[in-house]
């Protein structure tokens, strides 16, 4: 293991640990907010080294439940939360993340074709978000929005997840300005501890 990634990881278990306790400063509070706005499940992922961890998750009050989990690993190529930290990455980093986690299929509709992934990274710069429609589990929409440090890389994301078949895409993408206005959020709570 290099002394980066030993960083990397201190860096993920420090925030981490700040946002699991009693009083993380606001962020669950905010996360929550974000629920009760959007009616969706919340998600917050933060990177861990190729890929990202889950390390909250508020689910909404509907009865469908999703399968993610606090602690669970997720690629960066088929998720929403993963597309928008890869989007905003310097583009020889994304390209060796690529290159070491490779992108298997985890559902028909993932993205397994680089040029197809390079469109839909150039979508997610332009509008500030991105979609995860069905490409990481079946019956499951995601929106989400790069979380960025004080010197503006993305250490991770939060995203508003649904079911698709009581969900549309188009209603999901109504919430992005709520969505951005929570990441943006977030920064700044991570940014004051």
């Amino acid at each position: 293991m290099t002394s980066a990634m030993r960083n990397e990881g201190l860096r993920l278990r420090t925030l981490a640990a700040r946002i699991s306790t009693d009083r993380p400063e606001g962020i669950v509070e905010l996360l929550e907010l974000l629920r009760e706005c959007t009616g969706q499940a919340v998600h917050l992922a933060l990177r861990s080294g190729n890929a990202l961890m889950y390390i909250r998750k508020i689910e909404s009050d509907q009865p469908f439940r999703t399968a993610s989990r606090v602690g669970t690993r997720i690629p960066m190529h088929a998720t929403a939360v993963g597309k928008a930290v890869l989007a905003h990455l310097p583009p020889e980093e994304a390209e060796e993340i690529l290159r070491a986690a490779g992108m298997p299929a985890l559902t028909p509709r993932t993205l397994t074709d680089r040029a197809r992934l390079a469109t839909e990274l150039n979508r997610v710069r332009a509008h500030g978000y991105a979609v995860d429609d069905e490409e990481s589990e079946p019956s499951v929409r995601c929106l989400g929005a790069p979380v960025f440090d004080r010197d503006g890389v993305p250490v991770g994301a939060v995203s508003l997840t649904g079911v698709t078949f009581l969900t549309t895409r188009e209603e999901l993408e109504r919430f992005s300005p709520t969505l951005l206005e929570a990441a943006r959020g977030v920064e700044r709570l991570l940014r004051l501890g």
